[in-house]
C-alpha cells in the first residue's frame, strides 16, 4: 500500500491509503456524519468506543482515540503533541500496514486523522471490517470448540515470531473467523525484537482477561482449553 499524507488545514492531518486520496473528507472520522445519512450500523464498547459505518467501499470501522486508566479521569481523549509521526493514529495505521505486508491476519487501514489542539492532540482511525462469526470473549462461556482456543494460540505465537506487541491483548480483541482467527486494536502497541519477557506478559495479560469473563460453570473445562492454547502455543512459538 502507498500512503499518503492530507493536510486539512494548519491543524489537521489524514494519512491515508492511496485509493481514497481523491475521495476522502475529514467529516469521515465524525459519526454524526455517518448518522445523519442513516450509514451508522452500530457500535462496540471498549475502552472507548468503534463505530460500524456503511460507506460506498464497503463496511468500516470508525474508531476515536480515548485514554485507559487514570489519565482518563482528567484528559478523556488529547494526548501530548510531540510530532505527527509520534501520533496514536499514524502509528497504529502504519504497524497495520507493516503487518498486512507480514502476511498477519489484522485489518487493512484505510485512513488515519490527528487534529492538534494547543500543546495537545485528538486522533481517530478507520479500517475495514473484518467479517467473523464471534469473539474470543462471546466463546469463553459456551460449548466452543477445542480447535478455536487452539487457533488463537498459534495465530498469538505468529505474531510474537515476528515481533509483534500487542499493547492490550485481551479476549475482546480477538475475532473468530471460519478458517482464521484476527487480532484488532494496536494502539499503543508496536513490532520489537522477539523477547520472551514482554511475549509472557503479553499471554498474562489474555490469560487475566479470560479469568475476568469466565463464569462458575466454565472455569474447570476454560482452564483445560488454556492449557491446550498455551501447548500449541509453545509449539509455533520460536524459541
Amino acid at each position: 500500500m502507498t500512503e499518503n499524507i492530507i493536510a486539512v488545514n494548519n491543524n489537521c492531518w489524514i494519512l491515508s491509503d492511496s485509493e481514497f486520496n481523491e475521495n476522502i473528507d475529514s467529516q469521515w472520522f465524525d459519526d454524526k456524519y455517518w448518522l445523519n445519512q442513516g450509514r451508522l450500523l452500530g457500535a462496540s464498547s471498549g475502552r472507548g468506543s468503534a463505530w460500524m459505518v456503511k460507506s460506498d467501499y464497503g463496511k468500516m470501522m470508525l474508531r476515536h482515540y480515548y485514554r485507559g486508566g487514570i489519565p482518563a479521569k482528567f484528559i478523556k481523549d488529547k494526548y501530548l503533541w510531540t510530532g505527527l509521526n509520534n501520533t496514536r493514529s499514524f502509528s497504529e495505521y502504519r504497524l497495520l500496514e507493516k503487518m498486512i505486508e507480514l502476511g498477519l491476519p489484522v485489518p487493512h487501514p484505510i485512513a488515519a486523522q490527528v487534529c492538534k489542539v494547543g500543546l495537545f492532540y485528538q486522533a481517530n482511525i478507520l479500517i475495514k471490517y473484518l467479517h467473523h462469526n464471534s469473539t474470543f470473549a462471546a466463546l469463553l462461556n459456551t460449548d466452543s470448540p477445542i480447535e478455536s482456543w487452539e487457533k488463537v494460540g498459534s495465530t498469538i505465537a505468529n505474531f510474537h515470531n515476528l515481533g509483534i506487541y500487542h499493547a492490550d491483548l485481551n479476549v475482546n480483541n480477538i475475532l473468530i473467523a471460519d478458517e482464521l482467527v484476527y487480532l484488532i486494536d494496536f494502539d499503543h502497541s508496536k513490532q520489537c525484537p522477539p523477547r520472551k519477557m514482554w511475549q509472557n506478559a503479553n499471554i498474562k495479560r489474555l490469560k487475566r482477561s479470560i479469568d475476568k469473563l469466565t463464569d462458575n460453570n466454565h472455569i474447570d473445562i476454560n482452564e483445560k482449553k488454556w492449557h491446550k492454547l498455551i501447548q500449541i502455543y509453545s509449539k509455533t512459538i520460536n524459541r
